[in-house]
């Protein structure tokens, strides 16, 4: 992939709409780069800036509340999964209203910040980013990186497979179609590397619904979740590293139902 140019706009303000969670958003339409804009952050809800990346970089966002209210900002791609290292929440100075961070950007394709506040109070928020374009930061899309690419886990079976973040494949998503309704079981197997073990709801993947880090047994690659399914529904399940980046970790995941 090559390198895209230095690119300038500003974020015009759209329509309030729903967001991936079911929550109000107030839309933008562009993150502006090499310069600020206000954005309002609706009462309960969250507001987005869409940036549309000709090739691989490293995006710097800067977030500041106006009036001094707690903000966090997501760096996501287009399916609201929050890229790697691509959350903020760091109170930049001391000061809960300030958010900055610089997010590596793989590959061309459309990505978005999403900025909230802590509590989900509505706030005035000035946003602002820059981008330097570099072949440093690019790496070839996962082929099971993404909800939409997830693989499919049949409930009952077993599969094998493995996480490798400093190679450019952060985590693994399954899919299980619920057949027949009752409690979901699934596990995860790992004899080296520390895994989390995490559970989404179909179409809302920014956080997920349950997760595990229980290391069970006093193995740090051993998880399991359960939960109530019904018929005809269908689980996301991701697979990653319990703290974030690391060397390979070979693991096994598998599920069950219990009728009921």
């Amino acid at each position: 992939m090559r390198a895209s140019p230095w690119i300038s706009g500003a974020a015009t303000t759209l329509l309030l709409a729903i967001g991936a969670t079911g929550t109000p958003v107030a839309a933008q339409s562009t993150l502006p780069i090499g310069s600020t804009t206000t954005a309002q952050i609706p009462d309960g809800g969250e507001t987005e800036l869409e940036y549309d990346a000709t090739g691989p970089g490293f995006l710097t966002v800067v977030v500041r509340s106006t009036g001094g209210e707690d903000v966090t900002f997501a760096v996501t791609d287009s399916e609201y999964q929050a890229l790697p290292e691509g959350k903020s929440d760091i109170d930049h100075g001391g000061d809960v209203g300030a958010e900055q961070a610089v997010v590596t950007i793989p590959y061309a394709g459309t990505y978005r910040v999403v900025v909230e506040t802590f509590g989900g109070g509505g706030a005035a928020v000035q946003v602002g980013g820059a981008f330097l374009p570099s072949e440093l930061a690019a790496s070839e899309p996962d082929p099971d990186g993404r909800p939409s690419s997830a693989l499919e886990l049949a409930v009952g079976a077993t599969h094998d497979d493995a996480i490798e973040p400093a190679e450019g494949d952060p985590w693994d998503w399954f899919r299980v179609p619920i057949e027949a309704g009752g409690v979901l079981t699934v596990f995860t197997r790992a004899e080296e590397g520390d895994l989390r073990l995490e559970l989404y709801r179909d179409g809302v993947y920014r956080e997920p619904i349950n997760s595990s880090d229980q290391d069970i047994d006093g193995v740090f690659g051993n998880e399991s979740l359960t939960w109530d399914v019904s018929a005809g529904s269908t689980v996301f399940l991701r697979v990653a590293p319990a703290l974030g980046g690391g060397d390979r970790i070979d693991y096994r995941i598998g599920s069950g139902v219990i009728p009921g």
